[in-house]
């Protein structure tokens, strides 16, 4: 999941260049651009867990034993959560309220390497690299769960 981040992460700039000349500007925005590229891509759309109990909850009963998808990616791009939510804004004020590692005792448990990686990967890219060019449109991987790119051709400048 990590690898998509880092392929999505182009992929966004490209999509957002201003965000790209904001971390080419200001390298200490780069562990929020972390947070928010999560966000963004959320490497893992959904989760499913049994209800242990009934639970009532917006007029509807969730009996115990059903089967219930929490939508990480529908949790990231909630407009009532996020303002443009669609699009990748890396000094964004609460970029780390994303749930794509899920939450309490399920959390992802490789979330803070994860961040790291990322980190490391767009600290060393802006010190080297003038501009990174997605030259045509990525394939995407085919899979409602795990949200990602099996081909990506880039351009680097130097």
């Amino acid at each position: 999941t990590t690898r998509n981040s880092m392929s999505a992460s182009i992929f966004a700039t490209n999509l957002f260049p201003s965000e790209w000349d904001k971390l080419k500007n200001d390298h200490e925005l780069v562990p929020n651009a972390v947070a928010e590229i999560i966000r963004w891509q959320t490497p893992l759309a959904y989760m499913r867990r049994t209800a242990l109990e009934d639970y009532e909850m917006h007029g509807k009963t969730i009996k115990k034993g059903d089967k219930v998808a929490m939508w990480y990616a529908s949790g990231n791009r909630d407009e009532r959560k996020f303002e443009r939510p669609n699009d990748l804004i890396v000094d964004r004020h609460n970029a780390r309220n994303h749930i794509s590692f899920g939450f309490g005792i399920h959390r992802c448990y490789g979330n803070r390497l994860a961040e790291l990686q990322l980190q490391i990967l767009w600290q060393e890219m802006l010190k080297r690299f003038k501009k990174i060019e997605v030259v045509e449109e990525p394939t995407r991987s085919l899979s409602s769960f795990v949200k990602g790119y099996t081909k990506m051709k880039v351009r680097i400048s130097a």
